[in-house]
């Protein structure tokens, strides 16, 4: 990025956007299943207990999960199914709930989906459910900050994107 636009995103950011009060901003991002996969394959440790992660968004709010649990290399890549159950609920609950949809080679493998107990910060399992702490994502990437300016955050599939609706503003005063 050009040094100008950094040191000035830096400025306004530390300056809480005061510059821009009353700026309005909805942004729907469609986000290609490959660049997400691209992005995973990023983040993803090679000490994770997952490996070979990829997503594939489908109709209807699912995302297909295929994987491979590191520690039970001698599996098949398990698959399993995940529905967006709950949007997050700004600014008191920042928070993705993400409903397992159990099926196939995944009843199967029971044991082997320990690796749910391993998940990075900011992601957790409750029953079937994986909870997904937006504050926690960005805080560890040293953007919790720009959570303060979202009013609204909604993330729906297509076949073959995410799509992540945000609705944020500067507030006038």
């Amino acid at each position: 990025m050009d040094p100008r636009v950094d040191a000035l995103l830096s400025r306004l950011r530390a300056d809480r956007f005061s510059d821009l009060r009353g700026a309005r901003a909805d942004i729907t991002l469609p986000i290609a299943d490959r660049l997400l996969n691209e992005l995973i394959a990023e983040a993803i440790p090679p000490t994770a207990p997952v490996q070979d992660v990829e997503l594939t968004s489908r109709d209807g709010n699912r995302i297909r999960v295929r994987f491979k649990v590191a520690a039970a290399a001698f599996l098949p890549p398990l698959n399993v199914t995940l529905l967006v159950d709950q949007q997050p609920r700004l600014p008191e609950s920042p928070t993705l709930v993400l409903k397992l949809e159990a099926g196939g080679l995944l009843s199967m493998a029971g044991s082997a989906l320990r690796f749910l107990d391993a998940l990075p910060l900011g992601l957790r399992v409750v029953g079937d459910r994986i909870h997904v702490d937006l504050a926690s994502l960005l805080a560890a990437r040293g953007l919790g900050d720009l959570l303060d300016y979202a009013e609204a955050v909604e993330v729906t599939t297509v076949p073959g994107a995410l799509i992540v609706a945000v609705r944020a503003g500067v507030r006038a005063g």
